[in-house]
């Protein structure tokens, strides 16, 4: 009896710590060497430490062969860890200077200050082609959402307070603005309106008024995004909009009741973020939602072009960015594999894309490189997006 609860209880300890330090590394290897390497490392130290004395129960040439088995893996994601870790991030795309001395940083496009960029401090900076501009830190300090206008202002929703942070594309100065009070969900900015989903309903602001409104849309908001004159929210069910006409309702697939939205030009995608698959739905106009397959396995971010929603640009856990032409039906590579893309930005009228890696130390920074595929969009509107928070 005593030996079979001790058999039991090993197994339990392999399954969490075991299973976790063998299967680990691997995964770390598909977008962090560097973690994978120190994962190798905890897991050598338990297949010579402990796994033997964990499965005393078992024969000897069993205990051998999984002392053995562990250590061969191990050691083959070590040495593959090193050559990924030391491989230079993809020359395709060009860090910029001093950002990898942030943490998490969050990026957006403004057409009045080009790519600008909330580090973790709460510092706000654009990129000026060279060196990085300045522009304050909002009065709320680091923010839950950090978004761009299409008039060039820039809003933040610091964290803990019912209120939004602007900042005047003339004056430069930062305002402050209160909102519906409650866990805020989900944060887009258009043209003269703000849309949040707080506790699970739809709030509108009229920037010309100054007054929030309640949506009246039927069954619990989770996500809103708008873009290129559409909003799309996101929920029990799930609702369009065009330009300033009423929303539109349908039963939303049960597998996309809790994803994100990108939208542009009348395209819709909502897509469901994971460690090992992502799932992708797209609407095209007048269209409902249909299944594409994701570019990457973790899908982080899509950004949509806000005059023809067809070219999408999508950022993936440490697999890659990547471009589509016709709304997800084909991917090309764009590089960037190993950089944690959680923001990204695009000026689609100079066919150029920005990443910032969500990575809190390996490969940190923000990471640009030219739009190899289409031409760039003739419109008017600039497109930025932010992902999972």
């Amino acid at each position: 009896m005593v030996w079979r609860v001790h058999a039991c209880w090993s197994f339990i300890v392999l399954v969490f710590a075991g299973g976790f330090l063998i299967v680990g590394p691997w995964w770390a290897l598909r977008g962090v060497p560097a973690m994978a390497l120190l994962l190798v490392a905890i897991g050598l130290w338990f297949d010579l430490a402990v796994l033997a004395n964990l499965i005393e129960w078992a024969p000897a040439w069993v205990r051998r062969a999984a002392v053995r088995l562990a250590v061969a893996s191990h050691l083959i994601v070590g040495g593959w860890g090193v050559v990924e870790w030391w491989r230079p991030i993809d020359p395709a795309w060009t860090p910029l200077a001093g950002s990898a001395d942030w943490s998490d940083p969050l990026l957006v496009f403004s057409q009045v200050d080009g790519f600008v960029v909330q580090s973790g401090s709460g510092r706000v900076r654009a990129w000026t082609g060279d060196d990085w501009r300045d522009l304050g830190e909002p009065p709320g300090g680091r923010a839950w959402e950090f978004l761009a206008a299409p008039d060039g202002a820039l809003w933040t929703a610091p964290t803990g307070v019912a209120r939004l942070d602007r900042r005047d594309p003339v004056t430069g100065q930062w305002r402050s603005i209160g909102r519906p009070a409650g866990q805020l969900e989900s944060l887009a900015v258009g043209g003269g309106e703000i849309l949040a989903t707080v506790d699970g309903a739809l709030h509108r602001l009229d920037m010309a008024k100054g007054t929030w409104s309640k949506e009246q849309l039927s069954g619990r908001v989770e996500g809103i995004t708008v873009g290129g004159g559409t909003a799309l929210a996101l929920g029990e069910s799930w609702w369009s909009r065009e330009g300033a006409g009423e929303w539109a309702g349908r039963a939303a697939p049960e597998e996309i009741a809790r994803f994100y939205g990108a939208v542009g030009g009348g395209w819709r995608y909502a897509w469901h973020s994971g460690i090992w698959s992502s799932d992708l739905h797209v609407a095209p106009p007048g269209r409902s939602f249909e299944p594409r397959t994701p570019p990457a396995p973790d899908l982080r971010v899509l950004v949509p072009d806000p005059d023809d929603g067809a070219r999408v640009i999508a950022g993936s856990w440490g697999q890659g960015v990547w471009g589509s032409d016709d709304g997800g039906a084909t991917w090309t590579a764009l590089g960037l594999k190993r950089v944690q893309v959680r923001t990204l930005a695009v000026d689609w009228r100079r066919g150029v894309v920005c990443a910032a890696s969500s990575n809190t130390i390996w490969d940190r920074g923000v990471f640009c490189r030219e739009l190899p595929h289409g031409q760039p969009s003739g419109g008017s509107e600039a497109a930025a997006a932010t992902g999972t928070p």
